[in-house]
């Protein structure tokens, strides 16, 4: 029997027109060594009944109702067992050696617990999509080298700050290292944090990660094509009052409160405050529905605060080292 060392999660919400082309992709690649879970999060498009039908070989995790990319990601984990956990969007297409390149990236430093793929962009994979997730110093997560084109100067590998969550190898140990105890009638973990639903989570993680001695790496050799959804954006026409600009603002703020020094934050309140205001006067003009986000952020402010209080309890690196990366370029 094979040794399957990987657990590749995808989380599916209605995306029976894309999700084949990520599963073919999963069935061509040069190593065998990993199962595949699909979690639907109540999809209505026929997608759950579909997949069974046509990739019998996957686990199904089918639930009634959208939990959340976080929580559907986090009921994956608890139901799955092996060392790596592979992150990956329906959206995502992976080059025959991904996961190989993946592994074999993670597998040499045992503190080495984030794995960033090179991300190419699906309408036109000349361009970059995404080389490691980092945050600046405005406190806003973005990808690295997205938007430029593959042209070789992405092609090193290095440490980074993160991961997109589209794409990214985990190691188990280092999720169980930084799982958020949850007590509401018993104790429950998080690995992602659910009060997110979705966006950011993976920054999120990633800071935590810093915080807590882990590395994360970028493995260029691992390529995949990405399609690019909506995300952090106010810019995008006819998709100006997708949620999901409003969750990227909840969770950016929801981010800031769990992980960020008080003191480092206010140093760069200044520069802060000048970037977010003209936003939110724009969001307040073409999309003000994205400022129910600020509701939002209330609402869960308390839980963000007994999550703050566990996670700078257990951090093992000082603030300063991981505000290093908040300075870097592009």
């Amino acid at each position: 029997m094979a040794d399957f060392s990987v657990d590749v999660i995808i989380i599916n919400w209605n995306h029976g027109n894309i999700i084949a082309a990520c599963l073919d992709a999963l069935q061509a690649q040069t190593c065998s060594d990993f199962t595949v879970t699909v979690v639907d999060n109540g999809s209505i498009d026929g997608s759950p009944e579909w997949l069974a039908r046509k990739y019998p070989r996957i686990h199904l995790l089918a639930f009634s109702t959208n939990l959340g990319f976080s929580k559907a990601f986090n009921q994956a984990v608890d139901r799955t067992s092996h060392p790596y956990v592979l992150s990956l969007n329906p959206d995502v297409t992976a080059n025959p050696g991904f996961i190989a390149e993946m592994v074999q990236a993670i597998r040499q430093d045992e503190r080495i617990g984030i794995v960033a793929p090179k991300l190419l962009r699906a309408n036109d994979p000349r361009l970059l999509d995404s080389t490691g997730l980092f945050v600046d110093r405005r406190r806003r997560p973005y990808d690295r080298g997205q938007g430029k084109p593959d042209d070789g100067s992405y092609d090193t590998r290095l440490d980074i700050f993160g991961a997109c969550g589209g794409a990214a190898l985990y190691r188990r140990a280092m999720l169980q290292d930084l799982a958020l105890r949850i007590q509401d009638g018993g104790e429950r973990q998080e690995y992602f944090d659910e009060d997110f639903f979705a966006y950011y989570e993976d920054a999120d993680l990633s800071w935590r990660a810093q915080g807590r001695g882990w590395r994360a790496v970028y493995a260029p050799r691992a390529a995949a094509a990405h399609v690019r959804g909506w995300g952090d954006t106010l810019r995008k026409g006819k998709q100006r009052a997708s949620p999901g600009a409003r969750l990227a603002l909840c969770n950016r703020y929801l981010m800031t409160i769990k992980n960020d020094a008080l003191g480092y934050f206010c140093a760069d309140l200044p520069r802060i405050i000048l970037a977010e205001l003209p936003r939110l006067a724009y969001a307040a003009l073409v999309a003000p529905e994205t400022l129910r986000g600020i509701a939002d952020l209330i609402k869960a402010a308390p839980s963000a605060l007994r999550k703050r209080k566990q996670i700078q309890q257990q951090r093992t690196v000082n603030a300063q080292e991981v505000r290093r990366w908040f300075y870097a370029k592009p």
